[in-house]
C-alpha cells in the first residue's frame, strides 16, 4: 500500500490518487452530517515553531511538506491564520481556552492555567472520547494547567538518536525525536483504537532543527536547515497517518494541524521567536482533514486565529461548546465553501500578544500586541511610563508586512490602538476566579526549560 507520505510526493503528477486513503469523498452534506456521527474521533497535530509560508499548500516553492499538502488538498486550508503570541504558553493558553492572552493572564514563564478553566480535552472526556497527550515541550507540561481533562497526559519515552539525524539549532539540547511520540501514539491507539479517543500530540523536531538524511535536501544555512525540519517532519507525520490510514482509522478521524508560532530569519534583525508579534513569528497554518476527501480541497482566503479552533471543531462534532471564547466557530464558512458559495470576510479584530520581559522575573511587564483587521497590522509597543511606540503594516499591498505605513494612514493606527486598549483592559472569565495562577518551578524544571533554548532567572 502506497503510504500518505508518498501519495504527497506524487500528487503533483498523479490526477487522481486514492490508493492508501480509504476515506470516501464528500460535500457540504458530508460536513453537516459530522454533528451527527457516534463514530468520529479526533487527532490534533501542533507542529511546533512551524511558519505557514514555508509549506508548499501556502505558497512555497520548496517541497517541504507534500504529506501537510496533500491533506490540506483533500480538506481545508486557512490561508490567513494568526498565533495569539511567539511564545509557546502563553499561544497555547489561548488556543486551548479561545481566549486571547489578556484573558487567560498567562503571560510569564510562572503562569499556569487555573483548574476553573474549561478545557477542550475536558469536553471530550465528558463526551466519552479516551483522552491522551503526548507532548515534548515543557512549557504544556501539566503544572500550567495544560492536562486537564487528559487521561494521560505525559512526554515521549526517549530513545537515543537515530544514526544520521542531526539537530542544528545551537539553542536547543532537548532529547529525543517526534518517532517518539509516533511510537507512543500508535500505542495508545492499539490499546484504544476501537473505542473513541481524542489525541493530542506536540511535535518539537520543527523547533530544534532536527533532520535526517532524508530529508536533508535544501542546503545549510539557519534557514535551509529550517526547512530540512519542517520536511523531516513532514515523513514523521506521514507515517503516522499512514498508520492511520492501514488500520482503518483515517476515514473516521478528524485531524486538526496547526503550530503555536512561527520563526524569524532576520527579517527584522531578529532570529528565533518569543521576542516580537511580527508576521514571520505569528502567521501558521490551519489545515483541516476531514474523515472523508474534499475534491480540490477548501481553500478559506479569511482571518482566522488559533482562539477559533477549537469552537470550530466541537461545533463540527455537535459537542458543548467553551465558554465564554473570544474565537468563533468556522463552521459556516466551511459549509459556505463547500457549496460553492463565497465566504466573506467576517470576525472581530485578530490579537497576538508577548510580554516581552515574560522570563525576567524582576522586571515590570511589556507588553507588544499586533492587532489585524481588513489586511492592516498594528504592532503596538507599550514601553512604560505612559510611553508607547506603533508600527502598522498594509499586508494587502505588502504581503510580507516590511513598510511601516503608520504616517499614510494615522485613522487605520487610531482605530486599531484604540482596539489593541481595550483589548489589553479584556479580563478572565468570572468562573475563574481570581484568573491565571504562579507556580513554583523547581530548578530541574527551569534546565529542561531552559534546554529549549530560553533565559530563564
Amino acid at each position: 500500500m502506497i503510504g500518505l507520505v508518498a501519495i504527497g510526493v506524487y500528487l503533483a503528477t498523479i490526477v487522481e490518487v486514492t490508493t492508501g486513503d480509504g476515506r470516501p469523498v464528500g460535500d457540504a452534506a458530508s460536513l453537516n452530517a459530522l454533528q451527527y456521527r457516534d463514530d468520529v474521533n479526533v487527532l490534533f497535530i501542533l507542529v511546533d515553531t512551524l511558519r505557514a509560508d514555508r509549506l508548499g499548500s501556502y505558497g512555497y516553492e520548496r517541497d517541504t511538506s507534500p504529506t501537510l499538502d496533500y491533506m490540506a488538498s483533500t480538506g481545508a486550508r486557512f490561508d490567513r491564520h494568526l498565533a495569539q503570541s511567539s511564545w509557546t504558553k502563553c499561544s497555547m493558553a489561548s488556543l486551548w481556552t479561545g481566549l486571547n492572552p489578556a484573558r487567560t493572564g498567562v503571560l510569564r514563564f510562572d503562569h499556569a492555567l487555573p483548574s476553573e478553566a474549561l478545557m477542550p480535552a475536558e469536553i471530550f472526556k465528558e463526551a466519552g472520547f479516551r483522552t491522551a497527550g503526548i507532548w515534548r515541550n515543557g512549557w504544556v507540561a501539566p503544572n500550567f494547567g495544560f492536562d486537564q481533562g487528559f487521561e494521560v497526559y505525559g512526554r515521549p519515552a526517549r530513545k537515543p538518536m537515530p544514526k544520521g539525524y542531526r539537530r542544528e539549532n545551537p539553542h536547543i539540547t532537548l532529547e529525543g525525536t517526534d518517532h517518539d511520540a509516533v511510537d507512543n501514539a500508535i500505542e495508545f491507539l492499539r490499546v484504544h483504537g476501537e473505542e473513541r479517543w481524542f489525541l493530542y500530540m506536540h511535535l518539537m523536531d520543527v523547533h530544534q532543527y532536527l533532520y535526517d538524511e532524508n530529508s536533508a535536501l535544501f542546503g545549510s544555512t539557519y534557514s535551509d536547515v529550517y526547512d530540512n525540519s519542517i520536511r523531516h517532519t513532514d515523513d514523521v507525520l506521514g507515517r503516522f497517518l499512514t498508520h492511520l490510514a492501514e488500520t482503518a482509522q483515517l476515514e473516521k478521524t478528524l485531524i486538526v494541524i496547526t503550530s503555536d508560532h512561527g520563526e524569524a530569519f532576520s527579517e527584522r534583525g531578529h532570529e528565533g521567536h518569543a521576542k516580537n508579534v511580527y508576521r514571520e513569528t505569528t502567521e501558521v497554518p490551519l489545515i483541516l482533514g476531514f474523515p472523508f476527501r474534499v475534491e480540490g480541497g477548501l481553500a478559506m482566503d479569511i482571518r482566522t486565529s488559533n482562539v477559533d479552533v477549537w469552537p470550530t471543531v466541537l461545533e463540527l462534532l455537535g459537542l458543548p461548546p467553551l465558554e465564554d471564547t473570544d474565537g468563533r466557530s468556522l463552521v459556516p464558512d466551511l459549509l459556505a465553501a463547500a457549496q460553492g458559495k463565497p465566504v466573506a470576510e467576517s470576525g472581530p479584530v485578530a490579537f497576538s500578544h508577548l510580554d516581552r520581559t515574560w522570563g525576567q522575573q524582576r522586571n515590570s511587564p511589556r507588553p507588544t500586541v499586533a492587532a489585524i483587521d481588513s489586511g492592516y497590522r498594528l504592532v503596538y509597543f507599550q514601553e512604560g511610563e505612559g510611553r508607547s511606540t506603533r508600527q502598522l503594516f498594509d499586508g494587502n499591498a505588502d504581503r510580507l508586512e516590511r513598510e511601516n505605513v503608520l504616517a499614510d494612514n494615522p485613522d487605520v493606527a487610531e482605530a486599531l490602538t484604540a482596539e489593541i486598549e481595550d483589548y489589553l483592559a479584556g479580563e478572565s472569565p468570572l468562573s475563574w476566579g481570581a484568573g491565571a495562577t504562579s507556580v513554583e518551578i523547581d530548578e530541574m524544571e527551569l534546565n529542561q526549560l531552559r534546554a529549549l533554548g530560553y533565559e530563564l532567572p
